[in-house]
């Protein structure tokens, strides 16, 4: 999801419908001249859920009964735009049967009667192309035994959507918004009757996208993991229409895929799914397995550090942390405090995640999501390593600080690997330094860390007495440790440790060394398409900031695999 808001003025509203009734009256062509093999997909259970009359997005529930999903108000614009999107027809489709079929083509025909010529919520050029690429992805599946009249009519939408989305997606600022309306208009043109004179001006603009926004190492500015994949997927959509019709994919796509594919493939776990940094959640295996598929490019090793992440993999275990700061740009308002976090994966399990993007379930989780006490890292007194400028009228807030010094060394050793990480965002407050130490040992069995706060000079110095003295109490520092849903924790009786089952039976013990405070507290996990936040729990290790120097260091060890897995 983007930042910015779906809702068009209403000047832009009015040009809008008369671009379409000009287009309507020079009577476009209708048809489809190619039929593309489904290239999205969806959810068999979402589509039960469905065709039941329950809606889940954003956050939200709509219970619509037996009724046509426009006949209810969306609970909220992010709602609506999903809907408008038309991302549930990839969740009909795979359901897939003749009632599913059925609800689709009367939900897009009673779409045309209601919006087609401009009317609603659904005409910015983002969710006009996601429209378009739905439309057209399941074409076969919509257009299956309707009479001709009923064909044309879907056709004719397509066709003038199409017209008016060569224009408006010049409306949307860089990023993955457009890309989503250029490869919805790419597509369309090379599917539809009549619209190939609008291939090449967006070929064109596609391929100036991807100079500009992917870099010669396949990153983009947000360092949003999510982001990537999608504008990743929609290139190989792109390739894949061209494909249809032998048309050659520019050179310039052709390398951006080739950039990209390394680094998804270095900001993923081992069950496929992504990282969740900077607004991010984890992306579909699935997808980004397709995706990779489709591009063509032939798989290579992780990695070691891309797009602001290093990585860390010693057999069936790996590390993903974020060793930059925050972006900033068109992603200030969804980037994260989270220097010097990170998430780690055994095998197809996930252990310890950041609490990803709380944005699709309102501001107030939105913001709660982006600051660092909702990563796995250090805070002090509960402040983020990088400051948030006051609300704006919206309730947006973006960084207006974030470290000005992240640095990073990674030391290969015969019995493993260590990550040495820290940056300077407590240090204009405190006049602290966060260093962190990451050690992952050869045979994947256990992670020992060390955190470590100091001041750099005297004056540093100075300013970590100034900021103690204006406080009543010793000033305490915090380190959390927020577990995947699907692992146990059991606080053990001396409080010392705790011992994590993980969905496989194989148990974890997490350590930490004596006089630091343990405790097992609750906490969030993010979740695209549940209508509320998924509980789950936390390790805590809070401590006393010493004057000199203050250093916690902790591990997590496998204790016992689970026997019927071994055996």
């Amino acid at each position: 999801m983007t930042r910015y808001s779906h809702q068009l003025s209403w000047i832009t509203q009015l040009r809008y419908r008369w671009l379409l009734r000009l287009a309507a009256w020079s009577k476009p062509k209708v048809g489809l001249i190619a039929t593309p093999e489904p290239w999205t997909t969806g959810d068999f259970d979402r589509g039960l859920r469905i065709l039941s009359g329950k809606i889940v997005f954003t956050g939200h529930v709509m219970n619509i009964g037996e009724n046509s999903i426009w006949n209810h108000k969306p609970p909220s614009p992010m709602f609506a735009a999903e809907l408008h999107g038309f991302r549930w027809l990839d969740d009909l489709a795979t359901y897939g049967d003749a009632r599913a079929m059925g609800t689709a083509q009367t939900w897009i025909l009673d779409w045309i009667d209601g919006f087609g010529m401009g009317l609603g919520p659904g005409w910015s050029a983002e969710i006009t192309g996601r429209r378009l690429n739905r439309w057209i992805n399941h074409s076969a599946f919509l257009l299956n035994g309707l009479s001709q009249s009923r064909r044309d009519k879907i056709c004719q939408s397509m066709a003038l959507q199409t017209r008016l989305l060569s224009t408006s997606w010049r409306h949307l600022p860089p990023g993955r918004g457009r890309f989503e309306a250029l490869a919805g208009l790419i597509c369309a043109a090379q599917c539809l009757a009549g619209m190939q004179s609008i291939l090449p001006p967006a070929l064109m603009a596609l391929v100036k996208e991807c100079q500009e926004q992917i870099d010669v190492h396949g990153t983009i500015a947000s360092r949003n993991p999510e982001e990537l994949l999608d504008i990743f997927s929609l290139l190989t959509w792109v390739k894949q229409s061209l494909e249809l019709t032998h048309a050659p994919a520019p050179e310039a796509l052709m390398n951006s895929l080739a950039r990209v594919a390394p680094v998804l493939r270095s900001l993923r776990h081992g069950d496929g799914t992504l990282a969740r940094f900077h607004g991010g959640g984890q992306g579909s295996e699935y997808v980004l397995d397709q995706a990779l598929a489709i591009s063509g490019i032939r798989a290579s090793a992780p990695q070691a550090s891309a797009m602001g992440f290093a990585r860390l993999t010693a057999g069936a275990t790996a590390l993903i942390a974020d060793v930059a700061a925050p972006p900033l740009g068109q992603g200030r308002f969804t980037s994260h405090a989270s220097t010097c976090a990170f998430e780690l994966s055994v095998g197809r399990t996930r252990v310890i995640v950041n609490c990803g993007s709380g944005l699709q379930f309102g501001k107030d989780w939105h913001q709660a999501s982006r600051t660092t006490a909702s990563h796995v890292t250090l805070a002090i007194e509960g402040l983020s390593s990088s400051r948030f400028a006051a609300p704006r009228r919206n309730g947006d807030r973006h960084f207006i600080e974030t470290p000005s010094l992240v640095t990073v060394e990674k030391i290969q050793a015969v019995d493993g690997v260590r990550l040495q990480m820290n940056h300077n965002g407590y240090q204009k407050s405190h006049g602290l330094i966060h260093a962190r130490t990451l050690d992952l040992p050869v045979d994947s069995k256990g992670l020992v860390g060390e955190d470590e706060l100091y001041a750099l000079d005297e004056s540093d110095l100075r300013l970590l007495q100034a900021a103690q003295a204006k406080s009543d109490l010793p000033l305490h520092f915090s380190i959390r440790f927020h577990l995947h849903p699907e692992v146990t924790p059991n606080l053990e009786t001396d409080s010392a440790s705790v011992s994590l089952t993980l969905s496989t039976g194989d148990i974890w013990v997490f350590r930490c060394q004596p006089g630091i405070e343990l405790a097992l507290d609750d906490s969030i996990y993010f979740e695209d398409g549940r209508q509320f936040p998924h509980p789950s729990k936390q390790i805590v290790l809070t401590g006393v900031i010493k004057e000199i120097t203050t250093r916690v260091r902790w591990s997590l060890a496998k204790a016992r695999e689970n026997p019927q897995k071994a055996s």
